[in-house]
């Protein structure tokens, strides 16, 4: 009997597959002149599952039952009038859990020995492995279904979040374009010189807008980020503050807000072009607002630490203790918040350091960018 459990029952797969087993096993070991394998369903029901030597009517036999005991197998019996002398039922039960019963048909009276109840225990035992390994695929399938939606959803989230701060960011980018558009109109009207200047500026906003769209994009689409792009901070940095003049010339001179530039020459970077000017453009911008009184906006650039840092300082009123509990990571508003995520993706570091009466400084600062390889 143990050889044939262990090809047999031990390695069966699933239900359906360990009940077709069983009957086969015991047809084959237990002398029987026919086997019917009954199964207890959920309602309450009893139904024969697997039928050897039977006729049609046991073999699609179904019926309420209340329990499982020599009375089963007398039902059964009643339906193969004159075929059988002896019947036996055997319950199988495991764990407390009652899966059904083996009921074996003979011809002449039988005593059953062991080998009938190890072969019944074990088909429970196995019937209790699998009906775990269903719940836990059930569950498993569940979780995955939860996992599938939550991915979605986060996605969704992600999205949103990122298509308002591209939002703030195409603001910033495209409100000096509108500036340029009417300082090229009063050029073009007064015959002053200064029209190419001037547009190529508006090309170089319209470029960054365009960048800056086609990243959202690149988001929503779940491709890969682009490579990011050795460059020098002072090139940048003078480009986000010539896109913020155009603001201050419009809007902030009467209340004698300056812009004051200072390159230190730090050593390249690696980093994407558009998201350095618009997070820069977004700091930029906050320390202007800051200045309802006037005041002045100093943009210098270093390097420090093997790296290269931009720092952006005003001498307004600066951010009140309870707006930097949270400190950068959190930003004071949807514009930082994206720019800790664009210096954080960078491998740098974004500091705060403020006082009320005193301004505030926002430092960016990014690790070198490793030598260039000579071409050989």
């Amino acid at each position: 009997m143990a050889p044939v459990l262990s090809k047999g029952l031990l390695r069966a797969d699933g239900r359906a597959e360990i009940l077709a087993t069983l009957a086969d096993v015991a047809l084959s070991e237990l002398a029987a002149a026919a086997v019917a394998v009954v199964e207890v369903l959920l309602a309450g029901d009893a139904r024969v599952v697997e039928a050897r030597n039977l006729p049609d009517t046991v073999a699609s036999w179904r019926a309420e039952v209340d329990v499982i005991d020599a009375e089963l197998g007398e039902r059964l019996l009643a339906g193969c009038p004159n075929r059988f002398t002896e019947v036996r039922t055997l319950p199988m039960m495991s764990g407390g859990d009652l899966f059904g019963a083996l009921v074996l048909f003979y011809d002449a009276p039988v005593t059953l020995g062991e080998e009938a109840e190890t072969l019944v225990d074990v088909a429970a035992i196995a019937l209790g492995k699998a009906a775990q390994h269903a719940e836990l695929s059930r569950s498993y399938a569940e979780l995955r279904a939860s996992r599938d939606v939550l991915a979605r959803t986060e996605k969704l989230r992600a999205l949103g979040e990122m298509a308002a701060g591209i939002s703030h960011d195409l603001k910033n980018i495209l409100n000096p374009l509108s500036l340029h558009l009417q300082l090229l109109d009063r050029i073009l009207k007064r015959g002053l010189p200064g029209a190419d200047e001037a547009i190529a500026e508006m090309k170089q906003v319209l470029h960054r807008g365009v960048e800056t769209l086609d990243r959202l994009r690149e988001f929503s689409r779940q491709t890969p980020e682009r490579r990011l792009e050795r460059v020098h901070l002072d090139e940048l940095t003078h480009e986000a503050l010539e896109l913020s003049r155009p603001r201050i010339a419009s809007t902030y001179r009467a209340r004698g807000v300056r812009l004051v530039e200072e390159l230190g020459r730090p050593p390249p970077v690696n980093v994407r072009p558009a998201e350095l000017v618009t997070a820069l453009l977004n700091i930029i911008s906050n320390a202007i607002d800051a200045l309802a009184e006037g005041g002045t906006v100093t943009v210098c650039t270093g390097s420090s630490d093997g790296g290269a840092w931009v720092q952006i300082h005003d001498d307004g009123p600066g951010i009140p203790e309870e707006h930097t509990t949270k400190g950068a990571k959190e930003g004071t508003g949807l514009g930082l918040a994206m720019v800790y995520a664009f210096v954080q993706r960078h491998g740098g570091k974004l500091t705060l350091d403020t006082e009320v009466g005193r301004g505030t400084t926002f430092t960016m600062w990014f690790p070198s960018a490793p030598p260039e390889q000579a071409v050989q």
